[in-house]
């Protein structure tokens, strides 16, 4: 079996990141996390990389921008969409200014990695009403769960930044440690393991 992973095109709050304006995202879904135009150009641009491949089954989450990148990518095609694959929520903190809520450092210390933090706290802090790295893995999980990973098939994956780093995580088996929050997820970029010997091994950089 073959993974394609794919983090969905630009939207108009990735652009606001390292901004005053900048939002909290997690699982929001509205016009700011719709994709933008180099998003749409992003996705386009993966559809010209996948072309030739034969690709059997496509799922993505049930979030907007996950939804265009994946109707752009494979135009024509049965797409399943599954809140299993959507953005780690940050329950009601999404939507709200980060330079407002960070004001709070309660707050700040649930959503910004300290250097101080060890392992486990990264993987398990939350706010109260959101999702930690634990319970998003569980979720990739369950997702791969439907799966025969010896099966003859490729199956494709448009998902989110924090979900695509914990479901690499869970499909090569890599042991757990900080690294894991230096992994970069490029927009709109497919990314390709391949199954042998009990775990998934990515073919692609």
């Amino acid at each position: 079996m073959k993974l394609i992973l794919i983090r969905h095109g630009e939207t108009h709050a990735n652009v606001l990141y390292d901004t005053d304006e900048r939002i909290l995202i997690g699982a929001l879904d509205n016009e700011l996390t719709q994709l933008n135009e180099t998003g749409r150009k992003q996705a386009y641009e993966a559809q010209r990389m996948l072309q030739g491949i034969s690709i059997d089954e496509i799922y993505c989450s049930d979030l907007g921008r996950t939804l265009e990148t994946a109707s752009i990518i494979f135009p024509k095609r049965q797409i399943h969409a599954t809140a299993l694959l959507r953005e780690r929520s940050l329950g009601s903190d999404e939507g709200k200014k980060a330079k407002e809520l960070f004001l709070d450092e309660k707050i700040w210390k649930y959503h910004v990695n300290s250097e101080l933090d060890s392992l486990d706290e990264r993987l398990s802090k939350r706010v109260l009403d959101g999702e930690n790295y634990l319970m998003v893995m569980e979720r990739c999980r369950q997702f791969l769960s439907q799966f025969n990973m010896e099966e003859e098939k490729t199956i494709a994956v448009v998902a989110h930044f924090h979900l695509l780093r914990c479901m690499i995580y869970v499909i090569t088996q890599i042991e757990f440690n900080l690294s894991m929050f230096d992994l970069m997820i490029p927009n709109a970029k497919p990314l390709i393991f391949d199954y042998a010997s009990g775990v998934f091994h990515q073919i692609t950089d």
